[in-house]
């Protein structure tokens, strides 16, 4: 399993080295939301009333945060 870890561990480093630090961010932020997403609604994991809350808030958050560095930039 550790060859199963470390070839898109490896890729996905020296990929990460041709993208600007804010685009390597907003990955960071989509691709919980995508895994999160196919759990729901591809392999049918259920979604209590926890998830259905606290998934809305985090991206709520990420939202707030994203603006205020936008802001700052400016």
């Amino acid at each position: 399993s550790g060859i199963i870890t470390a070839v898109p561990l490896i890729i996905y480093a020296n990929g990460a080295k041709l993208l600007r630090l804010s685009t390597i961010a907003m990955l960071q932020y989509i691709a919980p939301t995508f895994i999160f997403l196919t759990a729901v609604f591809i392999f049918d994991e259920p979604m209590g009333w926890e998830r259905k809350v606290a998934f809305p808030l985090i991206w709520m958050g990420l939202v707030i945060y994203s603006i205020s560095l936008f802001r700052k930039s400016k």
